[in-house]
């Protein structure tokens, strides 16, 4: 049976980095089906795709480094990288946080499975796997100094119920940092019907008890918005 023809195009302002992460995707579509898939009635990533979120391309717009660095951390956080996926951030916390520790969850099989063989071959010996749900972290109360969730939050269904969850997960001083695509921006990434305005995750995340307090704008295509308890103010 012939393989399906699989045609491609750079979005407008798009850069070679973008093309070559599209290209990858869309021939690792011809057999490993769509990005988006339902499980346990939640739309979720598909983990057949999680090795292209490893690709180099990905820090050109990402900017891990930059990211870890101006959420300050004390060596000895503990952070909890919901929806962790592969590993991405997880490593990069823990490395940093070298007294610390993080909890890497996610609610796939899959992606754990790729969290603990990371973990594994890589002597991240400061890094608990953790399955969570889909409606809920899974994790100690006052566990965590940070919660941290890169293009995950617009994942959860009922977000408003799932942040209190996160609320309780807080020390005092705590906070909650959340990436995700801005509506506007150019290059590779969601749909542009599955990204939100930064004014719909400030509104719920008020509704969940919490309030803005930075607004990092260095990323060029992801709001970095960073949320405490209200009731520290």
């Amino acid at each position: 049976m012939a393989r399906p023809v699989v045609r491609i195009q750079v979005p407008s302002g798009g850069r070679v980095a973008d093309f070559a992460f599209v290209a990858a995707l869309a021939l690792a579509a011809t057999g490993c089906g769509p990005m988006m898939i339902e499980r346990e009635g939640h739309r979720v990533f598909n983990p057949n795709y999680a090795r292209f979120l490893e690709m180099e391309a990905r820090d050109a717009w990402q900017l891990p480094e930059q990211v870890v660095e101006a959420l300050a951390l004390p060596q000895d956080a503990v952070v909890a990288d919901i929806g962790a996926g592969g590993g991405y951030f997880t490593e990069r916390f823990a490395r940093r946080l070298l007294a610390g520790r993080v909890y890497a969850t996610d609610a796939q099989a899959e992606m754990i499975e790729r969290l603990d063989e990371r973990v594994r071959e890589r002597a991240l010996d400061n890094v608990t796997v953790v399955h969570g749900g889909f409606d809920d972290p899974r994790l100690p109360e006052a566990c965590c100094d940070l919660v941290f969730l890169s293009s995950v939050y617009k994942e959860i269904d009922a977000r408003v119920a799932y942040m209190r969850k996160v609320r309780r997960l807080l020390r005092p001083g705590g906070r909650v940092a959340i990436l995700e695509f801005r509506p506007g921006a150019r290059g590779f990434g969601p749909p542009k019907q599955e990204r939100m305005a930064a004014e719909q995750i400030g509104a719920e995340l008020a509704e969940a008890g919490f309030v803005l307090v930075e607004s990092h704008d260095f990323l060029p295509r992801e709001w970095f918005l960073v949320f405490a308890p209200a009731e520290a103010f």
